[in-house]
């Protein structure tokens, strides 16, 4: 007994201890910065990831948050600080609430080589509705060492997940909906309202010329098409509005380019449509300077979200992404 009761004096003042010593020695806390001595450590609690990253949109710390990306990504992205600044105008500006939604991690270990990356996928709440913001992430890596912090962030509207989940373009990258937009940037006027104008006095050649030279010699049959869209967006288009805008510089056809992205509803007697719209404003290519794809298919009204399994309107979405010209679903 008199062991008994030495070991428990022994035991309570260490109990005491650890709690006057907020359990740090046996259960230590969590770090509180993403960046120390000068490399990237990442939270283990995705959530912690953006109320650091909200703290410093707050403070509009720039500098720190370029600190965040990668080595590889701060060499090879060009103009990230303005990305950076993008992003906190488009946070401070728009988002009201926001909240984690899920995450994803994956690891590799092959003959000593370990490489970890990690997604982690939130939500913005704004006024005209709810974005995705989605951080890709490099935990670790033995053999490339300069790819270890974020990779990139993107920012969309929730219903085209379909068009931009898959995107990872390494850096900052934002879709817009038209109105969320920074005021200093130019979309008027729109490629659309060009190519109405066009219609309306039947000026086919008009239409075909906005066109790049990559795409006339790439898209089968561009005149031909050019025609009967002319006669679709006459005849046919009642009203239209701007839907999403975005613009970046990246790689276009193994070039460095400006491209930018336009989405388009148009009103019409059987319902409502898309028009997606992608072209080129400069580049190194001079050949790919101009539209590069005009997609117009049935859509689904605003704020509404597409079924997952619906692979017709999948690939209704994602054409003008991926081929040249114009294609029209009726």
């Amino acid at each position: 007994m008199s062991k008994f009761k030495k070991l428990l004096g022994i035991f309570f003042p260490m109990v005491l201890c650890v709690l006057l010593c907020g359990c740090q020695a046996l259960f230590p806390r969590e770090h509180t910065e993403l960046i120390e001595d000068g490399e990237y450590k990442p939270f283990n609690v995705p959530r912690t990831t953006m109320e650091k990253l909200m703290e410093l949109v707050e403070t509009e710390n720039v500098d720190y948050i370029y600190e965040v990306f990668s080595p590889a990504v701060r060499e090879n992205v060009e103009g990230l600080y303005k990305q950076i600044q993008e992003f906190i105008r488009f946070v401070e500006e728009n988002v009201t609430a926001w909240d984690f939604s899920s995450g994803t991690g994956k690891g590799d270990r092959s003959s000593g080589v370990v490489t970890m990356t990690r997604a982690s996928f939130y939500t913005f709440n704004t006024d005209s509705g709810i974005y995705r913001c989605d951080i890709g992430d490099v935990l670790k890596s033995t053999v490339q060492p300069d790819l270890v912090g974020f990779s990139d962030i993107t920012v969309y509207p929730e219903e085209l997940s379909w068009e931009y989940a898959p995107q990872k373009p390494l850096g900052i990258y934002i879709v817009y909906r038209v109105g969320d937009q920074p005021s200093d940037c130019s979309i008027e006027p729109t490629a659309l309202e060009t190519l109405m104008d066009f219609s309306r006095t039947e000026n086919k050649d008009g239409i075909y010329e906005m066109f790049s030279l990559t795409a006339k010699r790439s898209a089968e049959g561009l005149q031909e098409k050019a025609a009967e869209l002319s006669s679709f967006l006459s005849e046919q288009v009642i009203s239209w509005e701007s839907y999403t805008w975005t613009q970046n510089v990246e790689d276009f056809n193994h070039s460095a380019a400006t491209t930018r992205e336009m989405f388009f509803y148009l009103h019409m007697d059987n319902g409502l449509y898309r028009c997606d719209i992608r072209e080129v404003l400069e580049s190194t290519n001079q050949a790919d300077v101009g539209i590069s794809s005009i997609s117009i298919f049935p859509a689904l009204y605003p704020g509404e979200e597409p079924s997952f399994e619906d692979e017709v309107y999948r690939g209704y979405c994602t054409w003008g992404r991926e081929n040249m010209g114009i294609s029209m679903f009726q």
